[in-house]
């Protein structure tokens, strides 16, 4: 009996969607922070980032088995790592809240939060795409979109480092403050990493 192919383009939707679950409570959390309900947000949060590691782990023991894929076993690998990496830097976010006592949200932090939650859907939706990778037109739409929505953040959170070390907050809000600008930042940049490779997919196949 032949033995069945993964569905390696779903799997990889499957993971994907954890990090845009992430992503909005991720959001919903910043644009309505309570601090005293840091517990509550960590909980939720790593219970997604928990959940998307066993796919990510699925996905590596089934092509630790498998020799033919529809896209290159490299290309797989790299994509799944940095789709693990997003939802553990989404995670990272509620983390530096709570390490660092943060008691309020910034005007940034919320607009930060609510560019990475844009620019992870789009991502998704790259990702919904790209088992149309032999007929690019559309997956290279989604891949701009991300690009640009990464400029855009990069931008955003320019001005709110400058704003901050402009301030005369204490160091402790300062320090906790950046942490969180620096690992919402951090998601939009691993996103683009992430188109980067679905556009090298395209390049080496069409």
């Amino acid at each position: 009996m032949r033995k069945k192919n993964n569905d390696y383009f779903g799997l990889i939707i499957k993971q994907i969607s954890y990090s845009i679950e992430a992503s909005n409570l991720l959001e919903a959390i910043i644009t309505n922070y309570d601090a005293k309900c840091i517990d509550e947000y960590r909980t939720k949060i790593h219970l997604i980032e928990h959940t998307a590691d066993e796919v990510h782990h699925d996905i590596l023991n089934r092509l630790s088995t498998e020799f033919i894929t529809p896209i290159d076993q490299e290309d797989i690998l790299r994509l799944v790592q940095i789709i693990d990496d997003i939802t553990d830097a989404l995670d990272e976010v509620v983390l530096d809240a709570y390490m660092f006592h943060v008691e309020h949200i910034t005007e940034k932090m919320a607009e930060l939060s609510k560019t990475v939650n844009r620019c992870v859907k789009e991502l998704g939706a790259a990702i919904e795409e790209l088992k149309n990778f032999k007929k690019p037109e559309k997956l290279k739409e989604y891949i701009i979109k991300v690009n640009d929505i990464e400029v855009e953040a990069d931008a955003l959170y320019t001005k709110a480092i400058y704003e901050l070390f402009n301030s005369s907050c204490e160091i402790k809000t300062l320090l906790g403050t950046k942490a969180i600008y620096e690992s919402l930042e951090e998601c939009c940049d691993l996103c683009e990493h992430a188109s980067d490779i679905i556009e090298q997919v395209v390049i080496k196949n069409t």
